[in-house]
């Protein structure tokens, strides 16, 4: 029996553990990108390990 294959990606894309430089930069790149489109739908949200919790947000002051 043949093991299956992925015809359509060469040796060198199925390699993912030795990627070059500039891919290294490239997927770091793309990641740091994605992350920071999410800032302002995440500024409150902090977690550690499996516990998540967002801060209650306070009321504005009116210190007029």
């Amino acid at each position: 029996m043949t093991a299956l294959r992925d015809e359509f990606l060469s040796e060198e894309h199925l390699d993912l553990a030795n990627p070059s430089q500039a891919e290294l930069y490239a997927w770091w790149d793309l990641w740091l990108r994605q992350v920071q489109a999410t800032n302002d739908l995440d500024a409150h949200l902090y977690s550690h390990g499996v516990f998540v919790t967002e801060p209650p947000m306070s009321a504005p002051r009116d210190d007029a």
